[in-house]
């Protein structure tokens, strides 16, 4: 009786080890969408983490890397595509999806985070399970990490002394507040496509555009702009998120790999975020030619006054949850400034 159950207990063992090995086998497909260029610290992020997945699978993990929008998936659908999974794996604007979700503009709000980077990094890291808990029990996907882009400036064709000379200029913007505070600041804004700000800019449909240092320079903008208007707004917000569906078909041993990298990962963006800033207004001065136009203390202290009416009428209808992270948010950032001033 021993033996015929040591030998049933045998054969079972010898049948899980078999579908182990079995899953370790499958091939997985898994596209990756990525709204910027390849040479942009998110995308080479995202190629990190292929090449790793690729490396300790033997091949048979394949995230396939889109750059530049080439995914065909427009910003403001990306959300729901993952959620759907359409794709797998993506690199979301906040602001792209704040109509679906509005609590995903907390990171663009006006003059509202501050531009210390060690403190960023700090904020991201209390609030990423506030917005992880979020997004699983609302859309189904799982969020790997939350960063911003680096400070956000206006660039333009013409010089700008002061913000007055900005009266009317059509100025590409993105998302609701930004684009409340580009008209609170006397542009206009006008809504463009990332994909298609050169050519709007060339063809004089805008007269400049919002973005940050290093992916002004990587997108060349800098030839069909010559100005940096310093605003150093707190820098756009972006999410990396992975298909919870797709995440919970993965062989298990593949899902352990893929999660192992989450450190590594956040660190890859977060370091990305911080070479943006240091780098990229170099190679726009430099390499691209473009003059700085600093703003005074004067319209400075406009552009504060004009960012708090935006943030308060924003945060009104926030629900119960979205106010809670809001408030923790806003907590921080307070002490911090109080801190700093």
């Amino acid at each position: 009786m021993i033996a015929k159950h040591m030998l049933k207990l045998g054969l079972t063992l010898i049948g899980a080890v078999a579908l182990a090995s079995v899953a370790s086998a499958q091939t997985v497909n898994w596209q990756v969408h990525n709204l910027l260029s390849k040479s942009v610290w998110e995308v080479q992020c995202n190629q990190w983490l292929a090449d790793e997945m690729a490396k300790e699978t033997g091949g048979k993990f394949k995230m396939n890397i889109y750059p530049g929008g080439s995914s065909g998936i427009k910003g403001a659908d990306i959300l729901g595509a993952v959620s759907d999974n359409l794709v797998q794996h993506a690199m979301m604007w906040g602001s792209h999806v704040a109509g679906e979700e509005k609590i995903m503009e907390l990171f663009d709000l006006p003059l509202f985070v501050p531009k210390d980077h060690e403190f960023r990094v700090k904020l991201w890291k209390a609030l990423e399970p506030d917005f992880r808990a979020m997004l699983k029990d609302r859309y189904n996907v799982y969020l790997w990490r939350i960063g911003q882009e680096s400070p956000r400036m206006i660039y333009t064709k013409k010089p700008v002394k002061t913000l007055a000379d900005m009266k009317g200029m059509k100025i590409r913007a993105m998302g609701p507040v930004e684009t409340a505070f580009t008209q609170a600041i006397g542009a206009q804004p006008v809504p463009v496509a990332w994909t298609e700000t050169y050519t709007a800019l060339q063809q004089g449909m805008v007269d400049g555009n919002w973005v940050a240092d290093l992916p002004q320079f990587d997108a060349k903008l800098y030839e069909v702009t010559n100005y940096i208007v310093d605003i150093g707004n707190a820098g756009a917000g972006n999410m990396s998120i992975t298909s919870i569906k797709a995440l919970d078909s993965l062989p298990g041993d593949y899902r352990q790999k893929l999660l192992s990298h989450q450190d590594e990962y956040f660190k890859c963006n977060a370091d990305g975020s911080y070479a943006g800033t240091s780098k990229g207004r170099e190679l726009l001065t430099t390499k691209g030619g473009m003059k700085v136009a600093a703003i005074s203390a004067k319209d400075r202290a406009f552009m504060i006054a004009q960012a708090k009416p935006i943030v308060d009428a924003w945060q009104k209808d926030l629900d119960a949850e979205s106010r809670r992270i809001f408030e923790k948010a806003k907590a921080m950032i307070d002490e911090h400034n109080a801190k700093n001033m």
